[in-house]
């Protein structure tokens, strides 16, 4: 029964998560006026890549002109506007080969609507393109969901008019943004920014980066967008990470805004096989969608959002945002303990404090076990010589796949040390106060992460109570709390593995001891014998992507500017 209920939660979480992991579905041509359509958008992209269009290169003035007649067709007040290319981009241009010009080339579109005294909602997306790639992805797709989204709600009854920022020298070094907040007289009109991005060539978009605070941005992000993906810890990261976008430079000016990319098919970033082919549609529509919601709702609100304390919050499965103040996660947390504390005082014939201490000290035993693999496998994998940051990402699916098996290697290593009759109800006592530390810790040092921890510790709080008050459905409830607990788990460290994981894989291992406790009241009886040989299987597989990964040529996918280092 054990090894059924086990199983089961395994592939029902891999299911779910697989299934949140995916974007949205293409919403074909045909669809309503008012709603957004990738395949409308795709024309827009093929038009933009045929080629590569570096700042200054004759196809960046054709893909500008292109441009600006669709902006002028969709109702638009469009102006070209110069920004000047810093020595930097003038350097990183003639390294490239490319012709170098003094200034790069902004389009500035506004179309009024509704109170002309009221801040206007921009759009924002970068046009140029690296040397050598069509930038399908990046950034075409982005102005081609700026482009549908403008038409539409090019017949909304809108409070407030749009405008389109179209940048140059992205590539460059954000020298186009950065003209733009530096003086152009939009800046001051303008209340809200929503900027769309990618660094791949599919998967779910994500919001990832909050400018201001956040709080009531959020709760319009929540109450609009459908089919949302954001969480405040990644917020959190991307601000720790020495990452920019255009967005970067509209802080010094003060206006707030909403950060959007995809970063799946991660080789095609900067590749030149991002053609408009391989980039998958479905993200566009996913991005566009979710953009379009939220344009949507800031064009009609009466008020756009305040400036307001920052909300903890968490898509739940892609499926809708939770959000909250900061002091709610203590809430969250005292919950949890109320009902750990009541199930342990219910099955206290039925474990020792050893055991409780046993269930404290596999967590970490875990995390070091599969993050030495993962580490040592990353190594094997070639990291430890020079590398091609762009060759990397082309492996990125092999070293997330070896990491998850490295993840459960650690996972059956621990479970099998732990006799199984024994240690049931004490380990996962021990095992609730280990998260619940954690959870504390993370709520007092980066309250931003508390859903990842505190929200599946409540879920198993819940499946002890269960378990201790009706022991008939306490398998049941373990098995469903696992299968959701588990997937939401896979469903970040999968964005967490896509945003770090060429450089720190073994970070993931930060998930086990949350997966230990959704696993633990399911653990199947496993000999160390056992435990042992099925470690042994799950490395040397692992070790066998590392050598494929070392050893293989030179992904055709690498940006044709790079090198080894």
């Amino acid at each position: 029964m054990r090894w059924l209920a086990f199983v089961t939660a395994l592939l029902a979480a891999a299911i779910i998560g697989y299934g949140a992991m995916q974007p949205l579905r293409v919403v074909p041509a045909s669809a309503p006026a008012t709603a957004f359509s990738a395949e409308r958008a795709m024309v827009d992209v093929r038009a933009m890549a045929q080629r590569p269009h570096p700042t200054g290169s004759a196809e960046n003035a054709r893909v500008r002109a292109l441009l600006m007649a669709r902006l002028q067709a969709l109702g638009f007040e469009v102006r070209e506007t110069p920004a000047p290319l810093g020595d930097n981009a003038k350097e990183r241009l003639a390294k490239w080969g490319e012709a170098v010009p003094e200034t790069a080339v902004n389009l500035i579109a506004v179309r009024p609507a509704g109170d002309a005294a009221v801040p206007l909602v921009a759009l924002m997306a970068h046009y140029d393109s690296v040397t050598g790639s069509p930038g399908a992805a990046d950034d075409a797709a982005g102005v081609a969901a700026a482009l549908e989204i403008a038409r539409a709600t090019a017949n909304d009854p809108a409070r407030r008019g749009l405008a389109i920022i179209l940048t140059d020298a992205e590539e460059l070094g954000l020298d186009g943004a950065r003209g733009f907040f530096a003086g152009d007289p939009l800046v001051g009109r303008i209340g809200m920014i929503v900027n769309m991005e990618t660094r791949g060539g599919g998967g779910r978009a994500m919001m990832f980066e909050t400018i201001g605070p956040n709080g009531q941005m959020i709760d319009m992000l929540r109450r609009n967008v459908h089919s949302p993906k954001a969480n405040s810890l990644s917020v959190r990261i991307y601000q720790l990470l020495p990452n920019s976008t255009d967005l970067t430079t509209a802080k010094p000016s003060g206006i707030p805004g909403y950060n959007y990319a995809f970063l799946g098919n991660a080789a095609l970033y900067h590749s030149p096989l991002a053609t408009p082919e391989n980039l998958d549609p479905r993200s566009v529509q996913d991005m566009g969608a979710q953009a379009l919601d939220l344009t949507r709702a800031l064009l009609t609100a009466p008020a756009l959002p305040a400036a307001a304390p920052d909300a903890v919050f968490s898509d739940v499965l892609g499926g809708f945002v939770i959000a909250y103040p900061v002091w709610v996660g203590w809430v969250v947390l005292g919950v949890a303990l109320a009902l750990i504390i009541v199930a342990a005082r219910r099955t206290a014939r039925d474990w020792r404090v050893r055991d409780i201490v046993a269930g404290l000290l596999v967590g970490p035993l875990a995390v070091l076990v599969a993050g030495g693999l993962i580490y040592g496998f990353n190594l094997l994998s070639g990291a430890d010589g020079p590398t091609n940051y762009y060759d990397r990402l082309a492996a990125l699916p092999r070293i997330e796949f070896a990491a998850l098996l490295l993840g459960f290697a650690g996972l059956v290593a621990v479970l099998g040390t732990v006799r199984h009759d024994r240690a049931r109800e004490g380990g996962w006592i021990g095992l609730a106060l280990l998260n619940l530390i954690i959870a504390v810790a993370i709520q007092i040092l980066i309250p931003a992460a508390g859903p990842l921890f505190a929200w599946p510790l409540l879920l198993a709080a819940v499946a002890m109570l269960v378990a201790a008050y009706v022991p008939l459905f306490g398998t049941i409830a373990a098995l469903v709390v696992a299968a959701l607990g588990l997937a939401m788990a896979a469903d970040f460290g999968h964005f967490l593995l896509l945003g770090i994981g060429i450089t720190m894989p073994w970070a993931a291992a930060v998930l086990l001891p949350i997966a230990l406790l959704l696993l633990w009241p399911l653990r199947p009886p496993l000999g160390r014998g056992g435990a042992w040989v099925a470690v042994l299987v799950l490395v040397i597989v692992a070790a066998a992507l590392g050598l494929w990964v070392r050893l293989d040529p030179v992904a055709p996918s690498v940006a044709t500017y790079s090198s080894f280092d």
